[in-house]
């Protein structure tokens, strides 16, 4: 469901009673491109896996999750130690670029290897304030490119945490006059299922590692 402008008012209305940080969109001054775990080049729309830096209770991987009483959209979930989760393809607001770069606003879109139940798109994106939880969830059902006010929810950054280690961010610059959160993103906890959420804390650390697979494979998985 594309984010209408009454859509992004209301979320600068709501944000005036959250503690949650605000700006309006910057453009982004880094150039460096963001590395996989094997220190190459993230490229665009090639699949990786978003691993969690901290093992063990750390958890591990990201992937689609399905609450109780609202299977879909599906939201942006981690699961367990040992479980690389399901693979992401990233796409730059310049399509002209096919290298993620730090601090550069980016669709998020997961690429599942088997059916799904939702018909809902798989792209990341930042749903209304949870006021029962006091949070600010990352679901899907995202939209995938036309970088503007009405796709504001759906951009996302990626932050260096240290060497080969990166957290997620929400602070869009795609509409350089719209009111936006400015916020990392972190892990929190929503029944039994851990989930990714927009934290005023330190941004939960990731790797990422690049699904092994043919070229042939790849075009399958992206494009199915």
């Amino acid at each position: 469901m594309k984010t209408t402008t009454a859509s992004v008012f209301l979320l600068f209305i709501i944000f005036s009673i959250t503690p949650l940080s605000f700006s309006f969109g910057v453009a982004n001054t880094s150039n460096a491109p963001v590395l996989d775990s094997d220190g190459n080049e993230l490229r665009t729309g090639t699949p990786y896996f978003v691993v969690s830096s901290i093992w063990g209770a750390g958890g591990g991987g990201i992937a689609l999750g399905m609450p109780r009483g609202k299977p879909c959209p599906e939201v942006v979930a981690q699961r367990g130690s040992g479980d690389d989760g399901i693979p992401v393809i990233f796409s730059n607001s310049d399509s002209n670029d096919g290298v993620v770069r730090l601090s550069s606003d980016i669709n998020i879109e997961f690429i599942p290897l088997r059916p799904r139940f939702c018909q809902t798109t798989t792209v990341w994106k930042v749903d209304d304030y949870d006021h029962s939880a006091g949070k600010w969830w990352v679901i899907t059902d995202g939209v995938k490119g036309n970088p503007g006010a009405n796709t504001l929810t759906s951009w996302f950054r990626i932050e260096k945490a240290s060497h080969l280690d990166y957290t997620f961010k929400y602070c869009p610059a795609v509409c350089g006059t719209c009111p936006a959160l400015c916020n990392k993103i972190a892990r929190d906890l929503d029944g039994e299922m851990m989930r990714l959420a927009l934290s005023t804390d330190h941004g939960w650390p990731f790797f990422f590692k690049k699904l092994q697979t043919s070229a042939m494979e790849i075009e399958q998985v992206v494009h199915n």
